[in-house]
């Protein structure tokens, strides 16, 4: 493979009409405007084209600066050039994917490359600065290898993977199609397993794998941790955030979604399409079912069954949580009326004494 060299983007422009025609959606005003970019609402200048899926946006973007709509079918007509289509959130993806500066790595070993003569890489994938590559590493064609990325002996990369600077992934992982690893990611780090014998932690050898499905995308500085026996798995079609820990053995189901600052104890099993809000932590060997929600900054210390809404700490019912945060704004209040009714009662008590003492 030769010397990689650099390409520079171009500046992108699109007629309203040729848009239209991407996104199989219905003008209404002049076809004719050039598109320059693609923005929201509020930071919209003139050549931009913005999203109003409902009443709201819709006047924002009308007194917007913007020279275009995207909206739904049903939208009556403005003074701006619209389109509209059925999906408006579908096709806004589309319109940003055309206006995208996504990184161009070409074909190629950068010289300072360091690769085993044991890999087998094909003649198409991208190899940045400094990158090392160990015995018997598969990468697969368009795959792109950023600099400064550490591949271990024994590891699987398939077809379309995109892996930005400094991603480290241990030996004998797999890892899927299409699958985006961002910066600091570190797949395949030993699960933080000791025993306390003789005084002492004695680690435990983590001596299992970790397999990644198609289509996941991992935030910068997430770890997934090598199962100590068995395979720790990220299922098909799962975004997990920035800054996130995945335990040893765990099990993610396919479309999961896991924001920042989560953190999963060893052994979890997440069903599909689980979502888990921001700061979540979940106790080791619980399950969460199907289509559960955990919302932020909840603690999970048991299962979850299938389509569950849960938030707090520790997690409970969401509509339960809610009655419960409404009674605790109550209390002040609460506490005044029990000590007016525990007046009350020691005046009854007081009165009664009295009259007994009397009779």
């Amino acid at each position: 493979m030769n010397s990689k060299e650099s390409i520079k983007s171009e500046p992108r422009h699109y007629r309203l009409s040729e848009i239209a025609r991407i996104i199989s959606g219905e003008i209404s005003g002049s076809d004719d405007s050039l598109i320059t970019g693609v923005s929201d609402v509020e930071d919209a200048v003139e050549g931009d084209i913005v999203f109003a899926e409902n009443d709201r946006f819709l006047r924002q973007a009308i007194n917007s600066n913007a020279s275009a709509i995207v909206a739904p079918l049903n939208t009556p007509d403005t003074d701006k050039a619209m389109i509209r289509v059925t999906s408006p959130r579908r096709a806004f993806i589309s319109i940003i994917e055309l206006f995208a500066d996504t990184p161009r790595n070409p074909a190629g070993v950068h010289p300072s490359a360091l690769i085993s003569p044991t890999a087998r890489i094909d003649i198409d994938v991208s190899i940045g600065p400094n990158v090392v590559i160990e015995d018997d590493v598969v990468i697969k064609s368009g795959s792109v290898i950023m600099a400064n990325c550490f591949i271990g002996y024994g590891s699987t990369i398939n077809e379309g993977c995109m892996f930005y600077p400094n991603v480290t992934v241990y030996h004998g992982i797999h890892i899927g199609k299409r699958v985006i690893l961002h910066s600091g990611a570190v797949i395949g780090a030993d699960g933080f397993g000791y025993m306390f014998i003789d005084d002492k932690h004695r680690k435990i050898p983590q001596i299992g794998g970790v397999t990644i499905g198609d289509d996941v995308e991992i935030g910068c500085n997430t770890t997934v941790d090598r199962a100590k026996t068995g395979m720790t798995v990220v299922g098909n079609g799962t975004k997990i955030d920035n800054l996130v820990q995945v335990g040893h053995n765990c099990k993610i189901g396919p479309n999961c979604i896991i924001v920042a600052q989560t953190g999963l104890a060893g052994s979890v099993q997440l069903g599909q399409g689980v979502i888990l809000g921001g700061q979540t932590g979940l106790k080791d060997h619980i399950q969460i079912g199907d289509g559960a929600v955990v919302m932020a900054q909840a603690g999970v210390f048991g299962n979850i069954p299938p389509q569950s809404v849960v938030s707090g700490y520790p997690a409970r019912p969401h509509r339960q949580r809610l009655r419960q945060e409404a009674a605790y704004e109550n209390l002040p209040e609460l506490l005044k009326r029990v000590k007016s009714l525990e007046k009350q009662i020691s005046e009854l008590q007081q009165r009664i004494e009295n009259q007994q003492g009397e009779a």
